[in-house]
């Protein structure tokens, strides 16, 4: 199957319509990545989605408990299928791509995080993703109990003073471990998750196509947080796409007005100052209140 660009925005827009827990994370992550490479079939990949199911049924038919269903994802993924991290080209925009890691078997810690839940879901496991800073975690569940692992290292299980050590790491001993890095992360905040790595990378090389490309991805699937219309309305006017970028910031407005729920004061004052300094003719000064609301990448 080659879909269509039509197909494939349909595709994602349905998915920003549906309810959270009947999301297929790695089929959304393949048409995300399809947008970046037109004309290539994805039967392949669904091909391999479903060798991995059942690998996983293979090694984890018995698994009941969280270490063993744990074990058994760590055999397939990186025992059978040496997926891994790519900390020597971290920043690739193919580590991105789902497409491409299944071809490369390396990616970033999101990307393969999205390849193990998928062989935990195919057996009716719970699991989900960790919303740990900087580097993305998952947490498997079994009948009694729970582990957390990292997909970037192989699957490595973490235990408390893994996850103490690594949060020390990733924030040069700036932060230590709360309760917040174990807070679970559901599906479409994944996905988004993963869009925001591309465009943080675009932005960091100021490719700003690529980088508005994965904000109306994002937008699509996840059409209820207005932060991603404002970033995209002002990456457009700090590209000279002032009128598009004007509409969307003007949209924003409606929404939040029409949304009370959704109002974010501090956020309407930013578009407020935006839209009258672009009635004096002056350029805003978008692109460093576009970097504030950048998380950093994983």
């Amino acid at each position: 199957m080659i879909p269509t660009l039509d197909k494939q925005i349909e595709f994602l827009k349905n998915v920003g319509q549906t309810p959270e827990d009947e999301i297929d994370i790695a089929e959304t992550a393949l048409m995300l990545a399809s947008l970046d490479r037109p004309g290539v079939s994805l039967q392949k990949y669904h091909h391999h989605l479903e060798i991995l199911k059942l690998d996983t049924e293979s090694h984890g038919h018995n698994a009941k408990t969280a270490e063993e269903r744990a074990h058994a994802l760590i055999e397939v993924m990186w025992g059978k299928h040496e997926y891994k991290g790519n900390d020597k080209f971290y920043d690739d925009l193919q580590n991105a791509n789902l497409m491409s890691v299944i071809d490369r078997r390396v990616g970033l810690p999101i990307s393969l995080g999205i390849l193990y839940l998928h062989a935990a879901y195919s057996q009716g496991w719970n699991a989900e993703g960790v919303n740990f800073p900087a580097h993305f975690l998952i947490r498997i569940f079994g009948e009694n109990d729970q582990v957390i692992l990292d997909p970037f290292h192989k699957g490595k299980v973490l235990y408390a003073q893994d996850l103490r050590e690594l949060v020390n790491t990733i924030s040069g001993g700036k932060q230590t471990l709360d309760q917040s890095h174990h807070a679970p992360l559901e599906k479409r905040a994944i996905l988004v998750r993963l869009l925001n790595n591309i465009k943080i990378r675009c932005l960091n090389v100021s490719d700003f196509d690529l980088a508005m490309n994965a904000l109306k991805r994002t937008m699509y699937i996840d059409p209820e947080k207005i932060m991603h219309k404002y970033e995209l309305g002002m990456l457009q006017i700090h590209t000279k796409n002032v009128e598009e970028g004007k509409q969307n910031l003007l949209d924003c407005l409606d929404y939040m007005d029409e949304n009370v729920e959704s109002n974010d004061e501090e956020l309407r004052k930013q578009i407020l100052a935006t839209l009258k300094e672009m009635r004096a003719y002056n350029k805003p000064k978008v692109f460093e209140l576009i970097k504030g609301n950048i998380d950093k990448g994983e």
